[in-house]
């Protein structure tokens, strides 16, 4: 089976994404023959004249790339933001008649209502271009559903390759806590720097890295530098080796996000034991089960951040053991890509039968 298949690049260096990091786990084990298609801004891409130029010629791009490829099936990668809405849509019609399976990797209007009619007009367009529609978990699918009636989206979780990720042992003592992915305000980023000041205020005693790049990348590291100071490292963007690395290393995977869907980072933290202290969005309850692998907050309540790190850094060792434990094992046995492609290869199938 070929397949079209969108995304940002895939270069992990240009694009802290983890919908490109799951795009290339997918052509890389998904058992289809793959073309890929850049759709999507690099980091640090400004938003000018000539992005808008090049956002112009996509289209045509895209069908010359259709017909050289020719697929039996294109796989269109989303997050419902303004722009990705309007760029999918027009990728969408320029697919002509052929199957798309769009596949919705969570966004701002997947869990906010639309800040205009005709945004949501575009979207519901977006929706019913599509044969199959795909999401991260049962509230998006709900909420594409009701924003689309007859759309009947199929749920399937983000992946890991689990083999990557083996089971190490940490040196007791100083905890390290880890963020890994985009920095971006939304990420709650200042909710982790005033988590952070509060317990170096109260006096506890850890490390803190970050990997990652992003618009508020300077002031965030500005800002934890202030707090933290040596104690404080950022890695830039890791991958591969490096990456599981850095996670292997650390102990408490920190993301108070704002809203989300179910970050790739999430589920590789978790694979390689760290404990997830994350926001009760998305989908991202369906992986954490608060108190057992890992925790959930509110998001912007720092009240609840700093309570939740603050049981963590005061926990024994026969705890921090139970929850890596149980973290690992959560993904190892609902989240391994073998699993993923087959489901994904069922819903191209379905979308070339046209049902």
């Amino acid at each position: 089976m070929k397949v079209l298949i969108t995304s940002p690049s895939l270069n992990e260096s240009e694009n802290v994404s983890g919908i490109s990091t799951m795009i290339s786990s997918i052509i890389e084990r998904g058992g289809c023959e793959f073309v890929h298609f850049t759709a999507g801004r690099k980091d640090g891409e400004k938003f000018d004249a000539g992005w808008i130029a090049s956002q112009l010629k996509l289209p045509f791009a895209f069908r010359r790339a259709i017909a050289k490829a020719d697929p039996q099936v294109i796989h269109i990668n989303t997050a419902f933001e303004p722009r990705a809405i309007i760029r999918d849509l027009i990728l969408a019609k320029a697919a002509g008649k052929r199957p798309i399976v769009l596949h919705v990797h969570g966004g701002r209007y997947v869990m906010e209502d639309f800040s205009n009619g005709l945004l949501a007009a575009l979207a519901r367009k977006l929706l019913k271009s599509a044969r199959k529609v795909v999401t991260l978990g049962d509230s998006e699918a709900e909420r594409i559903n009701a924003m689309s009636p007859g759309v009947n989206a199929t749920v399937i979780p983000n992946a890991v390759v689990t083999g990557n990720f083996s089971e190490t042992e940490r040196p007791w003592g100083t905890k390290n806590v880890i963020y890994l992915g985009r920095l971006q305000e939304a990420k709650g980023l200042s909710e982790i720097v005033e988590a952070c000041r509060q317990l170096v205020g109260q006096g506890f005693k850890f490390k803190f890295s970050s990997y990652g790049t992003g618009p508020d990348d300077r002031e965030f590291i500005r800002r934890m530098t202030g707090v933290l100071g040596d104690n404080f490292h950022h890695g830039g963007v890791v991958a591969g080796a490096e990456k599981i690395r850095a996670l292997n290393s650390s102990d408490i995977f920190l993301m108070p996000s704002r809203y989300e869907g179910m970050p790739l980072a999430l589920l590789e933290a978790m694979a390689a034991g760290c404990v997830p202290i994350v926001s009760n969005r998305g989908s991202i309850p369906s992986v954490v089960e608060d108190g057992r692998n890992g925790f959930l907050v509110d998001p912007g309540d720092i009240t609840q951040i700093v309570g939740k790190l603050k049981f963590l850094l005061s926990e024994g060792e026969t705890g921090w053991n139970e929850f890596r434990r149980n973290a690992r094992q959560t993904i190892i046995s609902r989240f391994d890509i073998r699993d993923y492609a087959e489901r994904l290869k069922a819903v191209y199938a379905e979308a070339i039968k046209g049902r």
